[in-house]
This record gives structure tokens, sequence and C-alpha cells, in this order.
């Protein structure tokens, strides 16, 4: 499992998954399996780090 801070970070904006997946342009079904560790492409990672507005790194560290 890839730890990251994304759950954290949705739930400090108040948003729910399906919100973040908008904003990211993703299926609500790819920011759930990301939060829950699931390796996800680093594409996805890429759009919900920008919806984020927040850098890559921050939310997935190596």
């Amino acid at each position: 499992m890839e730890q990251n801070k994304v759950q954290d970070l949705r739930e400090h904006n108040a948003w729910s998954i399906a919100e973040l997946a908008r904003k990211a342009e993703l299926a609500p079904q790819t920011v759930s399996k990301m939060e829950k560790g699931v390796k996800t492409a680093k594409n996805s990672k890429l759009k919900v780090a920008k919806a984020l507005g927040v850098q890559f790194d921050e939310i997935f560290p190596d």
C-alpha cells in the first residue's frame, strides 16, 4: 500500500470524494482507491495534487 495524504487534504477542504474527483476530472472510484493506498497512475495523482492546490511531493512522498 502507498502512503499518501489525499484523504487528510480532502477532509481539510471539507470536500467529498465525489467533489475532489470532479475537480480532478477523475472517477470517484479512482480517488477512493488512491486514499486507500491502492497503486494508481501517476497522471491521476498529478490531477489530484493540482485539484488540491499542493505540490505532488507533499501528498505522495516516496
